[in-house]
Parts: C-alpha cells; sequence; structure tokens
C-alpha cells in the first residue's frame, strides 16, 4: 500500500471512501509498521485534543475580553489585544502547531528511513492478547507460578533477554504463571498477575536492540499500558483502563 501520510490522517477522520478505507484496515492488520504509524498519529492527535481542551478551561484574559466588550460595534475584528491576551492567543496556536509538528515530523523521520525504538506495533499485539487470556480463569497461564525457577530460565531463553519474576505484592498482586506469545514477529514473554479482585495486570517483555528510555503511558484498545526499556529489551505493564496505579507498578517490576 502507498504510505501516504495525508491518507492514513483522511482514514483516521473518517474522510476516505469505503473501498479505500477497507483497503487501509487490510493493510493495517497486514502491516505491523503501518499499525505503529497509525498509533503514532492517533496519540498526535489526542495530545493536541486534551491540551486545547485544558487551554480552554483556562478563564480568558481580562484584557481580552474587555477589548472585545468595548470595541465599536462592528469593529471587534480591528481590535488589536493587548500584550497579555496576544500571549494567551499563541499559546493555543503553539499548542496546534506543536501536535501537527510533531506527527509531521514523526512521519518525515519514517519517510527518510528513521526506525522507531521498538515499534509500537508491538503493543497493539499485547491488547489482543489481554483481551483473550485475561478473562481466562483455569487457562490463564501457561506455566504455573509454582514452576518460577523454570519460567525465568524458560523465558529468558527464548526471548533472548533477560526474564525475571519481580515481587509485585507490595501492590496487592499476586504472580500466577507465565505464556509465551508472539508480537511483531518476535517472542514476547507474559508474566500474569491477579489482585484481590481478581483482575488481571501482565507484565510482558521483548527483546530490542533499541530500549525505550524512561516511562511512557498510553492506552490501546480500552487497556492502560506503561513501557519502559531495559537492557535489551522493552517491557510494558497493562492493565484495565482507570486502574491509576500501574505507574507505580511498573516502577517496581522495573527494579527487578
Amino acid at each position: 500500500m502507498n504510505r501516504d501520510p495525508e491518507r492514513l490522517s483522511a482514514f483516521l477522520d473518517g474522510e476516505l471512501p469505503e473501498a479505500e478505507a477497507r483497503e487501509i484496515e487490510a493493510a493495517l492488520a497486514a502491516d505491523p509498521a503501518l499499525q505503529a504509524e497509525l498509533e503514532a498519529l492517533m496519540a498526535a492527535d489526542q495530545s493536541a485534543t486534551a491540551a486545547f481542551e485544558a487551554m480552554l478551561e483556562e478563564p480568558v484574559p481580562f484584557e481580552l475580553a474587555a477589548a472585545i466588550r468595548n470595541a465599536p460595534e462592528g469593529a471587534a475584528n480591528a481590535v488589536s489585544p493587548p500584550a497579555p491576551a496576544r500571549r494567551w492567543l499563541a499559546v493555543a496556536a503553539a499548542v496546534i502547531a506543536l501536535a501537527i509538528g510533531g506527527a509531521g515530523g514523526y512521519f518525515a523521520g519514517l519517510s527518510q528511513g528513521t526506525q522507531v525504538a521498538a515499534a509500537p506495533g508491538w503493543l497493539a499485539d499485547i491488547a489482543d492478547y489481554h483481551r483473550v487470556y485475561s478473562g481466562q480463569t483455569r487457562h490463564l497461564v501457561e506455566v504455573g507460578a509454582e514452576e518460577a525457577d523454570h519460567i525465568e530460565t524458560w523465558l529468558t531463553a527464548t526471548v533472548g533477554a533477560e526474564v525475571a519474576i519481580p515481587d509485585l505484592s507490595a501492590h496487592g498482586l499476586t504472580f500466577r504463571g507465565a505464556r509465551l506469545l508472539v508480537a511483531a514477529g518476535k517472542p514476547v514473554a507474559q508474566l500474569m498477575f491477579t489482585d484481590g479482585q481478581d483482575r488481571v495486570v501482565a507484565l510482558c517483555l521483548i527483546e530490542t536492540g533499541s530500549p525505550q528510555e524512561g516511562f511512557a503511558s498510553r492506552t490501546i484498545d480500552g487497556f492502560e499500558m506503561v513501557t519502559w526499556g531495559a537492557a535489551g529489551a522493552n517491557a510494558v505493564i497493562v492493565g484495565d483502563d482507570g486502574r491509576g496505579d500501574l505507574q507505580a507498578i511498573a516502577e517496581t517490576a522495573a527494579e527487578a
């Protein structure tokens, strides 16, 4: 498929004819890199919307309101806002420009062959797995927690990066066991935990030559995720959206 950022943006906005939209949907299902591009565009759009809505909640500067109110009828367009008001309007323009520029820069980088470290397409696969496995009870895991030593040895050898089971009991989580997944064409270790309400929290780890710097939060398909990089790997904690404690859980897991 032709990798046209404008066409992908139009798909996100629902502006494409049905036939073209179906073509992109099929391409997304078969191309993790294209899925990563769409996720980046969605993230930029969400950031712009959130920032602009937050700005709109701020009160309009008094000087701007007074200038418009006191202007002669029909002359509102000719009013030059006072300096504080101009700064407020400049912030609004900057927020929009930053979001648009961020998305543009991302796609420009892709067009120049820049590789995205640990393409976020793997997280979409993790969300799909979590939707299926988090609803299981008897078959929640492939290997049970009683074989913790075997799990660490097995998954470390298979994934190609060290897998250590963290103690998350301080967060009310109990280790239940593990599974081996495949995301973005690579093996992924999945460690499964449950809380007092039997809600599932998973820690997944994938080998990469470009580990992520710092922590980052996102929501994909109704699941909250916190990602970070470790030695030779990227990791993600995934749970129900709105839990509110995944950042703290991720920080504890990262220390392991």
